[in-house]
């Protein structure tokens, strides 16, 4: 089946640092590296054009522990740093995008940070990256609704049009880490893309998946027949 577009949700960091009794920012800082490695590969070896990270929940930032949110920031922002600093950005043509309320609640240094990176990188289109920061699906759709026109008739289009990822394409397979006997999404995550998604749940923690995991999941899909409802 041709792939197009991955989404993960990566769960399991707090877990894993637990395990080795680590502070859960240390299980972030762990998962961040795993990101790298899973970013390179599937950008040097053309795997998908579109790869999409829940990165931060709008739940995660109001409920978890202030000290752990800011060092969970504080490791975006080095990734941030790292990812504009790379040459491989440019030469591989990849286009990153933050979706989610962080321009509303980051710090102004770390969100013109973010906003330099979407900048630099706006004209790359071989491969986008898109990182959902305190994203929440709901409020998305909700704020898509409030912004359309009064009076003008509501479908399909008009609710895409008017979406903060408007310009990503449906999500073939969601990728969903750290499960342990109870695979489940987390609710409100690109709800208007993944109606049709394949789901691939995993028992290994983030911070463990590694480019096996990775050819295992796509594996899976790769075996499987959408049907799309036919």
């Amino acid at each position: 089946m041709d792939l197009n577009h991955i989404l993960f949700i990566p769960d399991g960091n707090r877990r894993w640092a637990k395990k080795r009794d680590l502070k859960p920012w240390e299980g972030h800082k762990a998962g961040g590296e795993s990101f790298k490695k899973i970013v390179e590969y599937i950008v040097k070896h053309n795997t998908v054009k579109y790869l999409s990270f829940w990165a931060m929940s709008k739940d995660n930032y109001i409920k978890r522990p202030k000290n752990e949110i800011s060092h969970l920031i504080k490791i975006i922002n080095d990734l941030n740093i790292q990812f504009a600093k790379n040459e491989d950005v440019e030469d591989y043509g990849v286009n990153i995008r933050f979706y989610g309320s962080w321009e509303k609640i980051f710090d102004k240094k770390i969100v013109t940070g973010l906003k330099k990176v979407e900048y630099d990188t706006r004209n790359n289109k071989k491969f986008f990256l898109s990182i959902l920061l305190a994203y929440d699906g709901k409020e998305e759709l909700i704020n898509a609704l409030n912004s359309m026109e009064k009076g003008k008739r509501i479908n399909e289009k008009t609710i895409k049009r008017n979406l903060w990822t408007k310009d990503l394409p449906d999500v073939d397979l969601i990728v969903r880490t750290g499960v342990n006997n109870d695979p489940h999404l987390s609710g409100n995550v690109l709800l208007w893309q993944t109606s049709y998604s394949q789901l691939y749940f995993s028992e290994t923690f983030w911070p463990a998946f590694d480019i096996n995991e990775l050819k295992k999941a796509i594996n899976d899909y790769s075996s499987r027949k959408r049907r799309r409802g036919k």
